[in-house]
């Protein structure tokens, strides 16, 4: 859906910039081990001055204790370089597969993306963009894996800091399974990467997993309905079993997924989600043909891989819900609103009528921006 941004929305952008330039402190000293590049003008923003990708080291969340190499791409925006250096969005992306070469980093970035990151970049945002760990090096990417992918994020930042001239004033900004990284990200930076200052936290599309979660969960029937096409979801499902397979070899497929649906997921440790979810919807493959009961037990199994650290979060969060999101499901992400309300975190949420999953990225900016500002003038 495409989106103007109007002249009042612009109007944000000094207010925006000047309440950013408060006194955090800036991280300068170089770290070895971090090394950048030029990154690729095909895989770059337009808004973006400069643009980076940025090798550093980092802890795998996944085992807790490996050391390894991950990689991100780091915009800077036009202009002169404020005091202090520029404030940062610190964006998580949303799905892009499991495999190495779907890093976003690598990649050209969707229109819908790069329509996004150019808003930020045009106001005064830097935007610090880590692919996860296993997307642009080395192993799987696990999928979903919310210390795996808060680590990486986490020392993504640290690292970005460190080499370039931005200031020590984050937000945590995610769509899909981006709001997953962002969110967990929050939620494990008190104690992993506390000298971190995380301002906010904006999300939309957010998963929601808690102990029980099930299949009928993430592929919610629908209604009375037999289901007789591709479900966009079932890609997400051939990901979480991958990266639960990954830690544990002696899972078999068979115990999990018809016949049907064996072919392609095989091909999907290699597949990126858009020819996937293109080769799911050719075959038609959805929860009635392609999955079988024990597909919630390794669910039940894997959840506690996925489930965020903790829901009450420090500093103000902002919520955008599609209407009609079925990739995740506008009920999911309701009880995530609801359970991080009860929490007692300060959050802003937002339905955004008749959108879906995608849809709901750039129109949420007209109620994003104005709820960053309130918070950096009303949190120094």
């Amino acid at each position: 859906m495409a989106y103007s941004i109007s002249k009042k929305f612009l109007t944000a952008t000094s207010a925006l910039l000047l309440l950013s330039m408060s006194s955090a402190p800036v991280i300068a000293a170089v770290s070895k081990g971090e090394s950048f590049s030029a990154l690729s003008a095909e895989n770059g923003l337009s808004e973006a001055a400069k643009q980076y990708l940025l090798h550093y080291p980092s802890h795998s969340g996944v085992d807790g204790k490996t050391v390894r190499e991950d990689t991100a791409a780091v915009f800077i925006p036009f202009g002169a370089t404020p005091e202090g250096g520029w404030p940062v969005v610190v964006w998580a992306h949303g799905t892009v597969g499991v495999a190495n070469h779907c890093a976003p980093s690598l990649n050209p970035r969707s229109d819908r993306d790069k329509q996004y990151l150019n808003t930020w970049l045009s106001l005064g945002y830097a935007v610090v963009a880590p692919d996860y760990a296993g997307l642009g090096s080395s192993g799987l990417h696990h999928y979903l894996n919310a210390r795996g992918e808060a680590w990486s994020v986490l020392d993504g930042v640290r690292a970005a800091l460190k080499q370039f001239p931005l200031k020590n004033e984050l937000i945590l900004v995610g769509q899909s399974q981006g709001a997953h990284a962002a969110f967990a990200s929050a939620g494990y930076q008190p104690e992993y990467a506390p000298e971190l200052n995380v301002r906010a936290t904006v999300l939309t599309g957010t998963p929601y997993f808690e102990k029980g979660t099930t299949a009928a969960d993430i592929l919610p029937p629908a209604g009375n309905k037999v289901q007789t096409g591709g479900d966009p979801k079932i890609p997400y499902i051939f990901y979480i079993y991958l990266s639960a397979a990954d830690s544990n070899p002696q899972l078999n497929p068979a115990d999990y997924f018809q016949p049907k649906a064996l072919p392609l997921l095989k091909e999907a440790s290699n597949l990126c989600i858009t020819p996937l979810n293109d080769e799911v919807m050719k075959a038609g493959l959805n929860a009635a043909n392609s999955l079988k009961p024990g597909i919630d037990l390794l669910l039940n199994a894997s959840v506690d891989t996925m489930l965020y650290p903790t829901l009450k979060i420090d500093h103000p969060v902002f919520i955008g819900i599609g209407s009609v999101d079925i990739n995740v499901p506008t009920a999911m992400q309701k009880r995530f609103a609801d359970a991080v309300i009860s929490a007692g975190t300060q959050v802003d949420v937002h339905i955004y009528e008749g959108l879906d999953h995608s849809g709901t990225v750039n129109p949420s900016l007209r109620n994003s921006v104005p709820f960053l500002i309130k918070t950096l003038h009303d949190k120094p």
